[in-house]
């Protein structure tokens, strides 16, 4: 079955409780390996690399909706890592993104929320080339 699905800033938003980058993040990821490996949310597979804290862990959260790998089908394994990065797999092929050339998060102001918000936005538009580095692998 192949679905392929955009949610935009405020669908992520309402499932994960708010609009933060980690999400946004990996959201994009989600939907790259979609884009470049397979649609079919039953023949891709995950593994988030991340620490088991916010706000680094909210990364899970934008993977199952980008991708469609879910805790739920099993197809998705979170392992504790310092370094952030997601592996995606399909029988035949894999792809790396390790975030990079991040920009600079803002300074803490009396309306943080929106300030974080508004980066979330932003990484939001950005080029998943010019985010992550991207490795693939046959």
């Amino acid at each position: 079955m192949e679905l392929s699905k955009e949610y935009s800033l405020e669908e992520l938003a309402k499932f994960h409780g708010h609009l933060g980058p980690n999400i946004v993040l990996g959201y994009m990821m989600g939907k790259y390996a979609c884009e470049n490996l397979t649609n079919d949310p039953f023949s891709l597979k995950a593994t988030v690399y991340c620490p088991k804290k916010t706000p680094e862990s909210c990364i899970v959260d934008g993977v199952q909706l980008g991708s469609g790998c879910t805790l739920g089908k099993g197809n998705i394994e979170i392992i504790e890592d310092s370094n952030i990065h997601c592996e995606f797999r399909t029988e035949s092929a894999s792809l790396t993104l390790t975030p990079i050339a991040m920009p600079p998060l803002p300074e803490r102001d009396d309306d943080y929320e929106l300030t974080i918000e508004r980066y979330a936005e932003d990484l939001y538009m950005m080029d998943p080339a010019s985010l992550f580095a991207i490795t693939r692998s046959e």
